[in-house]
This record gives C-alpha cells, structure tokens and sequence, in this order.
C-alpha cells in the first residue's frame, strides 16, 4: 500500500521545496526451502541415507550415516512488514529514501547435534525462530549541475539488528553449520563466537598469580561476540564533463568481531608480531589485577611481570594459546570499494558507422584499500574461512587465501 501526498494535495504540487514524496508500507508472509549447501542436502535429505562400507572379515556392506532426519520437514516461513518514504526535494538536487523492517522466520530446516547414544550425530528438523530487525537509508544530492558539468554526492546507511529468538526441545544453543566455534544462541544477536576466556575481577580485568603474574585460569562457554556488522555505511560520488564520468565507493562495516584460528599458530611459532611486543623478555600482563586476600580486593597489576616472556608463554597453551578471547578482534574498517573512469564516444565520432548507436570505454578497480583497526592483524573482514554457502562466518585460518585487487577495462556497445 501506498500513498503519494504530491499527486493528492494541491498545496503539495506547486511547491518549490518538495518535488515528489512517496509514504508506504507493506506486509508479506513468504515460504522458503533450504536447499542445503556443499556438506549437506538441507530440505531434500528427505531419509537417512546408508552408505557402503568394506572391512576385513565380511566383505562390503552398508551402513546408516550419522544423520537422522525428521519425518515431517517443512518449508521455513517467514512473516514481516515494513514502511517507508521516499523524496526529491529542490527540483531534483536531493533524493532519499527511509524505510523500516521487521521480520521473523520460523522452523528453518538446520542439523542439530544429538547425543551418540541414538546411533545418530545430528538431526535434521524444522527448529527456532529468528527474527530481524532495522533501517535502510540513502541520500543523494547534486551540489553542481551547470552547462557539461554535474557532480553528485551520497551514501546509503543500514542498521541491522537480528536475534535467536528461540530453538525447540528446550535447547538453548546451537552449532552454526556444525561448527564449534559460531553458534546460535537464544537471546542473542546471531550468529556470535563463543569460546574460552581469562577468569577476569568485577572490572573485567585478567586475574594473574600474585607471585608467577600468569593469569590464574580460564571459563569456557563465553559469548565473545557477534560476527555479522550491524552498522553498513557506504558513500559514493560521481562526477561528469561531457562523456567523461569519474565515479567511486567507500563502505564502513562496524560492531561485530571475527576469530583467527591461525592467531595461536603465529604465536606458537613466535612469527606473530604481538609475540615481539615485549622483546621475548618478561612483561606486565596489560589490563591484569591480582586479589589481595590482605583486603579481600582486586588491586591493579603494575608490576607483577610474567616468569617468562618467551617460549615459556607463548607456546603454552593453557596460558595463552587456546584461550580463544586471545583471537577475537575487531571487524571494523573503512574499505575503498571501487574506482571508475568512463568515457562515452562522441555520436559524431560513430556518425560513420551506422550499426553502432553508442559506445562506451571505461576502467575500473575494485577492493583497492582498506583501513582497519590495530587489533585486527589477521585478514580482510569480508573474506571467511567457511566459504560463502555457509552462515558459520567470522573465521578466518591459515587455508584461507589473501585478498585481492581486481583492476579492469569495458567496452560497451549498443547496437
């Protein structure tokens, strides 16, 4: 449903301020079957299937794989709405848009871990309910439109919050894609990394021995973040003389985290850049405390120096290389997505060749730079270890491959 005040009000259509406005709103409820990816048949693994097995003894035989399958799978609905505006303003200088979404998805067909004892791995069933919610802007405006010349400036923001909202049989956690590290847990952002941190005081510093200055332990079963970006800017440019346009884009990613599982590998084999932070010499643990049974207190470390900077440290794992809160860093940066210069031939240089309409030269570049913060000294955001068919992102390893700067020319012709 729409409605456009410009078209219905007289005041509205001489105005000199507002060209054109558009309210709308809309409700939608839609069926969606997973159809699996390259581990898994998702909807179509409609039996458990047997696969052929030789051993000594008794030849070759058949035997149940390790997932079992619900015998009612149906299709994922999901159920949302969303309104918005969209205007021009100034004859034309500005045009925007606005809108807000709210959606929820329910009984998607995932492969949930059951225990061994049922002579099955996993089991595929309709489960959960997801839900998103949030708003898409963009805005755009032509500050120089005069004789050959027209510049235009703007951007698009996207704001994107997602939650597990539940899961059935009473679970409360799930594996993303059967991994160990992403899960999907009820009642927060999905999906997140959860893994091992320091035993840390009220403040959120790492308790460490009073005497050796290690920290004393570490939990299990943290929440250490979310990996997908709630926050997405991206701002564009295009300026034009005659047929010659220069055109770029630059998008902003923020408010989420990734994991490095090469991070203890780099460290273990003293190749990492924070392993030579301290010279390999004994160092203050940074952000440590230390109880004082004295005063029943936390007291700030400042002094207290591990008993050793080197290999005793970073090659231990119980100290520092399998804690994974080690190996969560920012997924935050400014990344240049693309540079662009066309130029489109003159009708009169193609006056000659009447099978020709237009024709149109350009260059480009894409992933050109990317600015990142200091603790991410691992890997490009956009890039996960897992592939692109599967929702377990945020991993980067050591498999993974480096990314890459794509430079290339177009010719296009319009017969």
């Amino acid at each position: 449903m729409s409605f456009i005040p410009t078209d219905a009000f007289a005041f509205l259509k001489n105005s000199k301020v507002i060209d054109y406005m558009k309210i709308r709103a809309g409700i939608s409820k839609v069926g969606n079957v997973n159809v699996g990816n390259s581990t898994n048949g998702g909807a179509y693994s409609l039996e458990s299937t047997f696969d052929s097995q030789t051993g000594y003894g008794y030849g070759t035989g058949y035997t149940p794989n390790n997932t079992l399958v619900s015998n009612n799978l149906k299709p994922e609905i999901t159920t949302g709405y969303e309104a918005g505006i969209d205007f021009r303003l100034f004859k034309g200088l500005v045009d925007g848009t606005v809108t807000y979404y709210n959606t929820s998805s329910t009984g998607q067909a995932i492969v949930a871990g059951v225990p061994i004892t049922t002579g099955y791995s996993y089991y595929l069933l309709n489960t959960g309910e997801l839900t998103n919610e949030g708003l898409e802007t963009a805005l755009h405006f032509t500050p120089i439109r005069k004789g050959d010349w027209k510049l235009t400036l703007g951007g698009n923001y996207t704001y994107n919050n997602n939650k597990l909202v539940s899961l059935s049989n009473d679970l409360t956690r799930i594996g993303v894609s059967n991994s160990s590290t992403i899960f999907g847990q009820v009642g927060q952002v999905y999906p997140v990394i959860i893994g091992s941190d320091y035993i840390r005081d009220p403040e959120g510093r790492v308790v460490v021995d009073q005497n050796t200055g290690y920290p004393v332990g570490k939990t299990e079963g943290n929440i250490l973040g979310n990996t997908i970006p709630k926050n997405r800017l991206g701002l564009d440019f295009q300026l034009s003389y005659k047929g010659l346009t220069f055109s770029g884009l630059f998008e902003y990613r923020s408010n989420y985290v990734q994991y490095s599982t090469a991070g203890s590998t780099y460290d273990f084999s003293g190749s990492s850049a924070r392993s030579a932070y301290y010279n390999r010499e004994k160092f203050v643990f940074p952000n440590s405390s230390y109880y004082d049974s004295a005063t029943g207190t936390y007291v700030a470390n400042n002094s207290i120096t591990v008993s050793d900077g080197g290999a005793g440290f970073w090659t231990s794992s119980s100290l520092y290389s399998s804690v994974t809160s080690n190996y969560v860093y920012s997924g935050n940066y400014w990344k240049l997505r693309e540079l662009a210069l066309s130029y489109k031939l003159p009708s009169s240089v193609l006056r000659n060749v009447k099978f020709i309409k237009s024709a149109t030269v350009s260059a480009q570049g894409r992933n050109l730079f990317i600015w990142m913060p200091k603790s991410n000294e691992y890997a490009d955001p956009d890039y996960s270890n897992n592939g692109a068919d599967s929702n377990a992102v945020g991993i980067t390893s050591l498999s993974q491959t480096p990314p890459t700067r794509y430079y290339g020319g177009t010719i296009s012709l319009t017969f």
